[in-house]
């Protein structure tokens, strides 16, 4: 619906207001021919960029720096008989060791197999998803091995030998730096039967487009003070609270570790940490001192109280933590003692080699496992004495718990950070099982086996043999990791839940598609949860999540919305380089005193004092200021975050949290510049540039939302857009700040459900489900954000003349009266395209005989006439384009050439359907016969009573009847509405931005304009009010100020004596219709064991009458209905039971002995052949004594009854029924 630039009619509504709005001439999505053009492609394109990014993350950095950070596995080639009978025989002075890892590991593009003989090995996702199959790369790298051999102990290493190998396929993901289609113009991405605005974001798998969803997870590298219960069962003396740290790799592979510090009732802590997903608990001393070089007691003492000697529970616990240690590990003094001690328990976890030293060992688990964010020793102690002094602070009560579920604590993890770890664990699993095997191979012959260590070719065939490259390899784990959803991994990751990761990113419409995208969950595991805790929503989010778009129901509140300015941030920015400054020197220039150990490198660096605030950069303590000089650094570095040329990265975090009084977060300057975290916009108000800040910081600072918001001399920023909050579909609500909040948090659940345009590319899409509007319309009433990404391209419903009155009754409880004549000029008429595939492979094992093996192609057969045998299908097998198939109809005829057999498929539904495109695929191999069919079909899908509509304002109602246009209201100026709504649907709900709309609509239709319904756009009161804005533009055209007008009634043709509301307002055509959802039943299968109807509507089954339908019923008295559904139409059965002794397993029938002599001929024709009879020995005596065998009665009783009795039968219960 796009207007010509013709002059306009001089509107000139009297609003006295000085914001004048302005009057859109032309469509805001107006663009001239058919492409898009850059900007447009561009903004489409950062909804998804957080995943992409990420994914080019993984492909540029994340991969490489995981690999390289696997230390390499180790084995020494000694004998494990001799190892195992006595250790201390061996010289280890002459083993010889074997190193082994991975190098330059990377993925490339995807490329087609090349016995496909073709010259252009491209594989494009196109056809991934037209021939169900993965859009996946190669997986290239090196195996590496050396060999160190030890004479006399004098080490000899070799020279590391390495063997390219190909570790499997990897998916790619649409749209990233290894996707063909990185970097096409629109009109480039057309030829290759894309969307023109191809956005990528999702993986191909098996043809199915999979996307992996944002989880929100503790912040790295922050310390969590955590009250939990369950921290009391670790043992008898753990207290119910601890301070936990994730802590993000330094290496920047993404994976993480979280470390938690438990305080103990005896005033003591303990560090524990998770390998292999077993828990490991350490005292805290023995790790401080392990990292301490050089540094004594005393000046732990020192560091831990900082000079508070006035806090006497800091000073107790700091005094019983070493004296403890002094009593339980009197032995454990120096560094390398600790660390040999360490080490020693991890020997078998560490899968090093066993001439290893324990104390290289206590290295290895310190640096893989204890606070690995920071490298360095110094580090790693400063920031263990920064979370213990948070733990006694929290312990003492004047740190206050932290909240998990805040955002503040939060960051996400995006699908390519989290692929990262996954490829990484895989490698190094298979480090492991080489090694194992190698360990098995020692053990069956050790002679041998030392000799064919040398041999290279030995090495290839371990590498094949133990890497599992003959299933798939890695790359098979990932494409199964991408289409379940399940991490199978010996570590879990780091993370809560296993399951739950990827989700289908179906094409509903183009809002659902691109809603996927910007989701993101809380994890699985608060799935479960009976707190309503977890899901409430924070003012911390405003600005980062979207707190209208979220579910109703069960994920209410763990599913939401990035914002849509919120940016999560997928590449750590660089601190140093590039003009950037050295931020530590930086820091220490505007008043920081760095602290550290002192040490043996004399540095003489100074413990802090206790009143100062400890300033940290990404969770590494660079020292401590006091809280004034925090205040000051902070504001210098945002000042310097917006400079150009920057100093300082861009999207630096500030958080400086002060002092307040206890129970209060812990106090401190914190940074941050690493990944995952998210940043959005907002204006400084002392530069007037735009700065991004983080959820952590945005709490603690002055941000106004309005100008009237604005307190001199303490507001510093201000939003750039008050919508800013709201995520991209909550936007295109059209004056949503006018309605009651849980409408609009309806209307963004029915806008992912509307029946709309779900993609251009349609008659290359086989997806198993396309809804499409026939005739869809452009909104003449929308919001900027709607014109900004372009939205009428992909347009979602029909402007509608909407009557609001009570009318014939048949608009009650919601429902809407929709004119017959607008329904017969195609208001909200549809189609369903359905996809169906035909393998030949699957048809071939279907007519597999034992005999011969079948050669099955698509064919139709041909009888002795040379007539096709089924006529409605052509020679190939297949119908025709534009032909009708109505249940039962051949679908596709597949013939066996051997037998001369044919195969029918037939169309299942009940519904006619339309052959709309028929695609044919061959296979990789070079042959010319197709092996692959996909059928179209189209059904008509128009609206019949009963199908579900619903304006932009979560007011949803069914159709109830399609009234005749003869009888419908109309106006004086002779129009009579497409749609007739109850005034009941006002009231209760509150939604003034519908009437708003209907207004507005109406304006924009008499002026030819399209109307800005921008939330926040207009103010309740003063002179900014939308009704007066609209009500002056209706008042020009000659209209009622307040959009009502006189309706004449269709059937008498008088005046009605009301003045009636009418306007525009645009519709949406949900995707829920009747003729998905009637079920219905006279007879039909039932269960072969207890006969009752099956269940299922698919199945042809019933709909369950259970217990409390049948109280409701007894409580109404209706007997006979209850009969009528429980026995009649379920189960009724005829059984016969002995009236004499009350059995129903005994009766059985018997020929009668005498058949016809000595009788009469009609006695003989009349009487019955077989006879009832009881088998009970004492209903058999009494027939022989009286001669009366007519005790057996038929009776009626539901089958399940006469099951139950058989079954307390087989269990040696007899059930003894009273027959009167």
């Amino acid at each position: 619906m796009v207007l010509q630039e013709t002059p306009e009619p001089e509107i000139s509504p009297t609003i006295t207001s000085k914001h004048k709005k302005k009057v859109k001439e032309i469509c805001p999505s107006f663009r001239r021919g058919h492409l898009p053009n850059k900007d447009d492609v561009e903004r489409l394109r950062s909804l998804t960029r957080p995943h992409v990014e990420s994914f080019n993350y993984f492909l540029q950095s994340g991969l490489a720096k995981g690999i390289k950070a696997i230390p390499p596995a180790e084995l020494d080639i000694v004998d494990l008989k001799r190892l195992r009978e006595d250790r201390s025989k061996i010289d280890w002075d002459e083993i010889t060791t074997v190193k082994f890892w991975f190098e330059d590991v990377r993925v490339v593009k995807s490329a087609k197999p090349s016995s496909a003989g073709r010259s252009d090995g491209k594989l494009y996702p196109t056809e991934c998803r037209q021939r169900s199959l993965t859009y996946s790369g190669q997986i290239l790298g090196k195996f590496c091995y050396e060999i160190i051999q030890r004479r006399n102990g004098v080490t000899k290493g070799s020279v590391p030998y390495k063997m390219p190998k190909t570790f499997g396929v990897m998916p790619i993901m649409v749209g990233s730096n290894a996707c063909h289609l990185e970097g096409l113009t629109p009109k480039e991405l057309v030829d290759l039967r894309e969307e023109d605005n191809e956005a990528g974001g999702y993986f191909l798998i098996n043809g199915n487009e999979r996307c992996v969803r944002m989880l929100q997870v503790p912040r790295r590298d922050h310390p969590l003070a955590i009250q939990r219960a369950s921290y009391k069962k670790r043992g008898p003396t753990y207290t119910d609270l601890g301070v936990a740290i994730r802590c993000g790799r330094h290496t920047g592979d993404q994976s993480s570790i979280t470390n938690t510090l438990h305080y103990l009732t005896t005033g003591g802590a303990t560090l524990k940490f998770m390998v292999r997903k077993q828990e490991f608990l350490i005292p805290v001393i023995l790790v401080a001192r392990a990292l301490t070089i050089g540094i004594t007691d005393e000046e732990i003492y020192r560091r831990i109280v900082q000079g508070n000697e006035s806090n006497t529970f800091l000073r107790t616990r700091a005094q019983l933590l070493l004296q403890d240690a002094s009593v339980r590990f009197p032995n454990l003094n120096t560094p390398d003692e600790c660390l040999a001690f360490i080490g020693s328990r991890f020997r078998r976890l560490s899968q090093k080699a066993e001439s290893t030293s324990d104390v290289d060992i206590g290295h290895y688990i310190i640096n893989e496992y204890i606070l690995i964010h920071v490298p360095s020793y110094r580090d790693k102690l400063e920031c263990l004495l920064l979370v213990l002094r948070k733990l006694y602070a929290f312990a003492a009560g004047d740190c206050g718990v932290d909240n998990a579920d805040s955002l503040q604590n939060q960051e996400l993890l995006m699908p390519g950070h989290l692929l990262s770890t996954m490829v990484k664990e895989k490698f190094e699993e298979v480090l492991q099982t080489i090694r194992q095997g190698m360990m098995i191979e020692m053990r069956k012959d050790f002679n041998v086996f030392s000799k064919r260590i040398l041999e290279s070719a030995f090495w290839s065939r371990l590498m094949d043999r133990y890497s599992s490259n003959a299933s798939g390899g890695i790359g098979k784990r990932i494409a199964t990791f991408l289409s379940t959803g399940n991490v199978t991994s010996i570590s879990g990751l780091d993370q809560m839940q296993q399951a739950g990761y990827t989700i289908v990113a179906e094409r509903l419409n183009f809002l659902r598609f691109n809603s996927h995208f910007r989701s993101v969950h809380r994890g699985s595991f608060f799935m479960e949860m009976k707190t309503t805790a977890v899901r409430k929503l924070l003012p911390d989010q405003w600005g980062f999540l979207c707190p209208v778009h979220t579910p109703d129901g069960g994920p209410c509140g763990l599913l939401s919305h990035l914002s849509l300015e919120c940016i999560p941030i997928t590449h750590p920015d660089p601190k140093s380089g590039n003009g950037l400054t050295d931020f530590d020197g930086l820091l220490v220039s505007l008043g920081v005193i760095p602290c550290g150990a002192g040490g043996q490198s004399g540095e003489g660096r100074t413990s802090s004092s206790h009143a100062h605030f400890p300033v940290c950069v990404d969770g590494r303590v660079v020292g401590s200021a006091s809280p004034n000089t925090c205040k000051t650094i902070a504001a210098q570095l945002r000042s310097l975050k917006v400079q150009m040329p920057s100093q300082i990265p861009r999207t630096l975090e500030v958080a400086l949290i002060p002092a307040s009084e206890a129970g209060s977060p812990y106090a401190g300057l914190f940074l941050f510049t690493g990944t995952a975290r998210m940043v959005r916009p907002v204006l400084q108000r002392a530069t007037g540039k735009t700065e991004m800040i983080g959820p952590m910081e945005q709490a603690f600072m002055d941000i106004a939302c309005l100008d009237e918001d604005i307190r001199e001399g303490i507001t510093t920023h201000q939003e750039l857009d008050p919508t800013n909050m709201l995520s991209l579909i909550a936007n295109l609500t059209p004056f949503s700040d006018q309605n009651q909040s849980p409408r609009n948090m309806y209307q963004c659940q029915m806008g992912k459900q509307t029946m709309g345009t779900p993609a251009h590319s349609l008659p290359y899409r086989v997806d198993n489900k396309l809804y499409r509007l026939q005739n869809p319309q452009a909104p003449v009433v929308q919001t900027s954000i709607h014109g900004e990404y372009k939205m009428d391209e992909y347009p979602n419903g029909t402007n509608a003349v909407v009557a609001v009155l009570s009318y014939t009754g048949f608009d009650m409880e919601d429902s809407v009266i929709i004119n017959k004549c607008s329904y017969e000029r195609g208001f909200g008429h549809a189609s369903v395209y359905k996809t169906i595939e035909i393998d030949l492979q699957e048809e071939a094992k279907m007519a597999a005989q034992s005999s011969t093996r079948p050669q099955v192609r698509f064919a139709n057969k041909v009888n002795r006439d040379g007539q096709l045998v089924h006529n409605k299908l052509e020679i190939d097998g297949l119908p025709e384009i534009g032909s009708y198939v109505d249940k039962d109809d051949p679908l596709y005829c597949v013939l066996n050439e051997v037998e001369n057999k044919d195969r029918v498929g037939k169309h299942k539904e009940s519904e006619r359907a339309y052959v709309q495109s028929i695609r044919m695929f061959g296979s990789e191999k070079e042959d010319s016969q197709e092996n692959k069919a996909s059928i179209t079909l189209r059904f008509n899908r128009n609206p019949v009573i009963g199908d579900k509509f619903s304006s932009r304002h979560g007011q949803k109602g069914v159709l109830s009847i399609l009234w005749p246009q003869q009888d419908m209201p109309f106006s004086e100026s002779g129009i009579s509405p497409d749609i007739i709504i109850n005034p009941h649907a006002f009231p209760s709900r509150m939604t003034i931005g519908m009437m708003v709309e209907s207004m507005a609509g109406k304006a924009g239709a008499l002026h030819g304009i399209f109307q800005d319904a921008t939330p926040f756009s207009f103010h309740e009161s003063g002179d900014q009010t939308s009704v007066d804005y609209f009500g002056e533009q209706l008042r020009a055209s000659g209209y009622n100020y307040y959009g009502s007008e006189p309706l004449y009634s269709g059937v008498s043709g008088c005046l009605m004596q009301a003045d009636l509301y009418i306007g525009v307002v645009y519709y949406q055509r949900l995707r829920h219709m009747v003729s998905d959802k009637y079920q219905v039943r006279a007879t039909g299968p039932v269960n072969p064991l207890t006969r009752q109807p099956i269940k299922g509507r698919k199945k042809g089954g019933g709909i369950r009458l259970g217990e409390m339908e049948r109280d409701s019923l007894l409580s109404h008295g209706c007997a006979f209905l209850l009969q009528d559904r429980l026995l009649n139409c379920s189960d009724k059965h005829i059984a016969y039971a002995c009236c004499r002794c009350g059995d129903l397993l005994m009766p059985t029938t018997k020929r009668s002995t005498i058949l016809s002599s000595g009788q009469s001929r009609e006695e003989a024709m009349n009487k019955a052949k077989l006879r009832l009879i009881c088998r009970s020995p004492s209903c058999l005596k009494h027939v022989s004594e009286d001669g009366n065998d007519d005790q057996v009665e038929p009776i009626i009783l539901p089958y399940v009854y006469r099951y139950l009795v058989n079954e307390l039968a087989a269990m040696n219960i007899k059930l003894k029924m009273d027959i009167k």
